[in-house]
């Protein structure tokens, strides 16, 4: 009996030992099926968590670079400024006359010295951004110092006027003459160590401005921090990049803004760069280093901020997520094995992973919208720069600022505030800062010109406005824009004692050449004064004794060409020929300068020609430039090198390959530009320009014929319900189906189907 109960135990013990096998195998399936696809789900989040901060990091690396780019093109316009006053000094005849004395002891020397000088200081040329603390000229065959308040020998200068150490005065004079300093911005440290402030000096050799010699230097000196500060970052936590440092085409540094930190350009351009960026440890920190070169000047640019400042907690919450993740696998699979017929609780969990992914990509969205008021000024800086020189990049800025209106009138608003309460006793609110002052001026500037305000700064206590309105309100533009200066400056100067100058041009109609409009505000801000602190373009009396064609129009001229935009290429010079030769009359002296700058201007846009174009056209080309220049010649050359700078590309292949996609696609109701360009890879702007040149007509009607063509027959040739005929050529609303029909056929469908039967 024992004998049988031990088999019977065995028996059972056997079974249940098999059981346990076969659950522990189906389990164990089970547990790996499921955890393979938890892992699979695992390394897809993980990466598609790392590439969407990454890209977040692009863009802020980028960011910071367009804010260089701002202050890099402010910045050497600044430069630009400076050769201009040195060529404006040069074309003086009494400064050329000075230039010829050896003999300083002259009565006649001193004589037009002193009177140069007092010409000098009350000659108004144009503001530059850069923080300029002095201007003087030297004048090494005779050893004195010519500027706007004093005209002394060099000895004087030093002792008298600045008190420098006598040790220091022959490093000082062998400075001025060093030709290794000129168009670098020297330390005054280097200099005078015993100057009280940290200052820089440029110096400009005036033998490198005209064909003619000019034996003289004029020195530039400059505040150190000002300069420091013109190049403020982007980044909400940085008010200024850790360095900059910039090069000029040989390979030279000639600008050197370092701080505290021990850095050096051979640090800096030994780097790897990818995609114009490198990391660096600066002081023990990371920072990102960023390379920029200038297409205007070649002068390359080197600078320095935060890593992306979310960059570490990336890290963070990638270890942490994966962490949790682990935990939630483990805890999957302990639920699996226990509940394994319960497949909901997988789903569940897979749906709070999604949930979180929306809601991470909801933030980022929201990181994205807070750009958009930068984005907006960076539009308005374009515009008014004259930066946009398609009407298709025009009209998506236009979409993009909300212009609401098919015909509108654009004009370019340019104010300069100061700060004048010392002058009319201390003011009822006083201000403690630069951002406090310009945050008072944008309030305000908000409060009378009104939500939304198309306004960027292009330098300190300067505004930029972008005024439009409709046609019928054109006449009155200026007037309400001079009621609404009007009751700003009193607002400002009764409340805070700030002074408002504001100039403004000529009304236009076209957002691409709204920039006219602007540099003729820039230009109508001189005429201003405390009685008059609002000029109007038109109220200038055009002076025949100055030509005009500022920087600003020099570098437009060379954007244009190499942009292939020959309509605006025309427009500037039916600009330069109203304004110089309609309404100044310039006397012919004044007239070859003018078309001398053009060529010169001209000069750099053949240099810059891209490879591959045949030699006998370049040829051709410089024997153009060979010839007597005259206004008509610098025209023809200026469109030449337009058309090839304009690239040509074949789009016969793409154009059929889209229309044989809309013939198969034309019923789907989302079919539009977006579609079409994410399709096949191409900018919608693009899209557009290119359909329409190769077709004769825009997409829309082409869709719409397609479309309607379509319609038509299927009325004719099957039975197709009315109800159902919209839907099956790809409209969703039956009223905008049947107004597109009658436009093109005349009739209703309903009559077109009477008809036929």
């Amino acid at each position: 009996m024992e004998k049988t109960l031990m088999i019977l135990n065995k028996k059972t013990t056997k079974n249940n030992a098999d059981s346990t096998t076969e659950k522990q195998s189906l389990m164990l399936r089970m547990v790996t099926s499921y955890s393979i696809f938890l892992l699979v789900i695992l390394i897809l989040f993980l990466y598609l968590y790392q590439s969407t901060f990454k890209n977040v990091e692009t863009q802020y690396n980028f960011q910071e670079q367009s804010t260089l780019v701002s202050n890099v093109e402010l910045f050497e316009k600044d430069l630009n400024i400076m050769n201009v006053y040195c060529r404006q000094l040069l074309q003086n005849n009494n400064f050329r006359k000075l230039l010829s004395y050896h003999d300083s002891q002259s009565a006649d020397f001193l004589d037009m010295g002193n009177a140069l000088a007092t010409i000098l200081s009350t000659d108004v040329y144009p503001e530059a951004l850069l923080p300029i603390e002095e201007v003087y000229c030297y004048l090494p065959n005779t050893g004195y110092i010519l500027s706007p308040t004093y005209f002394i020998s060099e000895y004087r200068y030093y002792k008298w006027m600045k008190r420098y150490a006598d040790s220091e005065h022959d490093n000082w004079l062998k400075a001025l003459t060093d030709s290794s300093n000129y168009y670098h911005f020297i330390p005054m440290d280097d200099i005078a160590p015993n100057f009280s402030k940290n200052y820089y000096m440029y110096m400009i050799n005036m033998n490198d401005l005209y064909y003619m010699e000019a034996d003289a230097v004029v020195c530039f000196i400059l505040e150190k921090e000002e300069l420091s500060s013109l190049f403020s970052s982007g980044s909400s936590k940085e008010s200024l990049y850790h360095f900059l440092i910039a090069s000029n085409e040989q390979n030279e540094a000639f600008l050197e803004l370092c701080g505290d930190y021990d850095i050096s350009f051979a640090d800096v351009s030994a780097l790897s760069y990818t995609n114009g960026f490198a990391r660096y440890t600066l002081d023990g920190a990371s920072v990102t280093i960023g390379r920029y070169t200038s297409e205007l000047t070649g002068y390359t640019y080197y600078y320095s901020f935060p890593t992306f400042n979310s960059f570490s907690g990336v890290f963070g919450k990638q270890v942490l997520y994966i962490a949790c993740f682990a935990m939630a696998f483990l805890l999957g699979i302990a639920l699996i094995m226990r509940f394994s017929r319960r497949n909901v609780a997988p789903i569940i969990e897979l749906g709070q992973e999604l949930n979180e992914a929306v809601e991470a990509q909801n933030h980022l969205q929201e990181v994205v919208d807070s750009q958009r008021p930068i984005i907006c000024n960076t539009y308005v800086r374009q515009l008014l720069t004259g930066l946009v020189a398609s009407k298709e990049e025009a009209s998506y800025i236009k979409k993009y600022l909300n212009l609401v209106g098919e015909s509108l009138c654009y004009n370019g608003l340019y104010i300069v505030a100061y700060n004048n309460a010392g002058e009319s006793g201390e003011s009822p609110q006083p201000i403690r800062s630069t951002e406090d002052f310009n945050q008072i001026i944008m309030e305000a500037l908000q409060n009378y010109f009104g939500m939304p305000l198309y306004c960027f700064n292009p330098g300190d206590r300067t505004y930029a406005l972008l005024l439009a309105c409709s046609k019928e309100d054109e006449a009155n533009l200026i007037i309400k824009a001079n009621e609404t200066i009007v009751q700003l400056h009193n607002y400002l100067l009764d409340t805070y004692g700030i002074w408002l100058f504001a100039g403004i041009g000529k009304n236009t109609y076209s957002l691409t050449n709204v920039w006219e409009s602007y540099q003729q505000a820039i230009e109508s801000i001189n005429y201003t004064s405390k009685n008059y602190f609002f000029f109007p373009y038109e109220f200038i009396k055009k002076d025949s004794n100055a030509f005009y064609y500022p920087p600003e129009l020099s570098t437009k001229l060379i954007h244009f060409i190499t942009t292939g935009s020959t309509s605006q290429v025309l427009e500037l010079f039916n600009l330069i020929h109203q304004e110089n030769i309609e309404e100044r009359s310039l006397p012919i002296n004044l007239l070859k300068f003018l078309l001398s700058d053009i060529r010169n201007t001209l000069l750099k846009a053949r240099f810059a020609l891209p490879g591959g174009i045949s030699a006998e056209v370049t040829s051709q080309l410089d024997e153009q430039f060979n010839q007597h220049v005259t206004f008509k010649l610098c025209e023809d050359i200026a469109l030449t090198l337009c058309k090839l700078f304009a690239v040509e590309s074949d789009d016969t292949s793409l154009v059929t390959a889209i229309e044989k996609y809309i013939e198969k696609n034309y019923m789907d109701p989302s079919m539009g530009l977006n579609k079409i360009s994410d399709e096949f890879q191409i900018s919608e702007s693009y899209f557009s320009h290119m359909f329409k040149e190769k077709t004769g007509v825009n997409f829309s009607t082409y869709l719409e014929n397609i479309r309607m063509s379509e319609a038509a027959r299927m009325i004719k040739e099957t039975d197709i319900s009315l109800n159902e005929l919209y839907i099956s050529v790809g409209y969703n609303n039956a009223n905008t189906f049947r107004r597109a029909f009658k436009k093109i056929y005349g009739v209703t469908p309903s009559n077109m189907r009477e008809n036929k039967n």
